[in-house]
């Protein structure tokens, strides 16, 4: 299923070009082909993270009004590296560049049988390989959880 979620994030990422050009139904219809109703994203807590520090996790409401706001300060959003690590588990980074500002965030994504995003973890690159490996076991067992919702044939 991973592929479904790559096309996805692939479009909902083109409408991040710097002109905000994109109509807000459209915007928000990409939004649902990428992230599941039952979204959760849990920010890094590193100083640089581009993440809202509110609180966490954050949920899908607050993680469609981050990007929006996103969209509309005019940010450019490039896709650096796609990667699938695991079990429907997704490494991405991307670039984001406003006013000459240029900063980058990484994200692991565990996603679900339909392919859309239910749970993500912005990773803190100076702590990649031990983050990378918590995500994966925070895949792990959402997909073991996943798996064991469906009978069994036996």
């Amino acid at each position: 299923m991973s592929y479904k979620f790559e096309l996805a994030f692939r479009q909902y990422i083109s409408a991040f070009d710097g002109n905000n050009e994109i109509a807000p139904g459209e915007f928000q219809s990409r939004f649902d082909n990428v992230y599941h109703k039952d979204f959760t994203l849990r920010p890094s807590k590193a100083e640089d993270s581009q993440l809202p520090k509110s609180k966490e996790p954050l949920n899908r409401d607050e993680v469609f009004q981050f990007h929006s706001n996103i969209l509309a300060a005019g940010t450019k959003v490039s896709l650096i590296h796609f990667r699938k690590i695991g079990l429907d588990c997704i490494d991405y980074k991307l670039l984001l560049e406003k006013d000459k500002e240029v900063s980058t965030v990484r994200v692991v994504v565990t996603i679900t049988a339909n392919g859309q995003a239910v749970l993500s973890k912005e990773i803190d690159e100076s702590r990649a390989l031990t983050e990378v490996m918590g995500a994966q076991c925070a895949n792990f067992a959402y997909k073991y959880q996943e798996l064991g919702t469906y009978g069994t044939n036996m």
